[in-house]
């Protein structure tokens, strides 16, 4: 394993968490090479690129994890390596900081110089992560689902409205498919339009909140339940009410595998301790 190694699954750890936080088909690899203008072979410790309004972004991240903070001359010998590759944005990680100058001229020559500390770690992460794509605005449109949450100051705070089912005092979650049935349940609940919105889950959304679910599932004795109403029922008419586990809303409704949260802190914590 050559030195360094270690950090780069680290940062690449940290940077796939960051950048696919809504679906967006960024790509990150780490031990990339590239060739550059002069026909030269490049190594990237760590690679990413996405596109986004047709135009395709890419970032090369330079790891550090050696005994001495980084020079200006490797900061130096970084942005020649970019400037032969070309249309690239350049990232230096350290675990050990900068010598005097180094981040000054990596500030000039417009790459981001971090410490390995200035990354989140696992936990903040995860929050940073279902922050981003679990509190959806009022312009998402339901993929399919449209959900209750709760709002404070104009903005949603990610807690999603639940009612206690008489039977087991279990918490359900309503997913509803349209926006009017949302709204005739918060009417039909009395809820206080001051403090519960609906919203709609798209795509990343709904993948925010199946992650969140399983906490709800495992924690905190709630559970998702799915109202449905044919179409042109009755003013009056009664929901159809479906109980829904998180493994058939993933399966049937999101139709891709989902990363557990559970067993990611579990896995940070059992690496803390080590």
């Amino acid at each position: 394993m050559k030195p360094g190694s270690s950090l780069e699954k680290d940062v690449q750890e940290v940077y796939s968490f960051l950048l696919n936080m809504k679906d967006e088909g960024v790509v990150v690899g780490n031990t990339v090479f590239m060739t550059g203008k002069s026909g030269v072979q490049h190594e990237v410790d760590v690679y990413y690129e996405f596109s986004r309004a047709g135009i395709r972004h890419r970032v090369a991240i330079e790891c550090k994890d050696w005994a001495t903070p980084v020079s200006k001359g490797q900061i130096q010998e970084f942005e020649s390596k970019l400037r032969d590759i070309g249309n690239i944005t350049g990232v230096v990680v350290s675990r050990r900081g900068y010598q005097s100058g180094a981040q000054a001229f990596a500030k000039h020559v417009d790459i981001l110089a971090l410490r390995f500390d200035d990354l989140p770690t696992l936990n903040v992460l995860m929050a940073q992560r279902l922050t981003a794509v679990a509190l959806p605005d009022e312009t998402y449109m339901g993929e399919p689902f449209w959900i209750i949450m709760e709002v404070r100051g104009g903005k949603v705070t990610g807690s999603h409205y639940g009612f206690k089912d008489p039977g087991s005092d279990k918490r359900l979650i309503p997913l509803m498919f349209s926006k009017y049935h949302a709204e005739r349940v918060c009417r039909e609940a009395g809820l206080d339009a001051e403090r519960w919105v609906v919203r709609g889950l798209p795509r990343f959304a709904l993948r925010a909140f199946l992650l969140t679910l399983e906490l709800y599932e495992k924690r905190m004795n709630a559970a998702a339940i799915v109202l449905y109403l044919p179409p042109g029922a009755r003013p009056d008419a009664q929901f159809v009410a479906v109980q829904a586990s998180r493994e058939d809303l993933i399966r049937e409704y999101y139709g891709q595998d989902l990363p557990s949260i559970e067993e990611a802190v579990n896995r940070g914590m059992a690496a803390a301790e080590e």
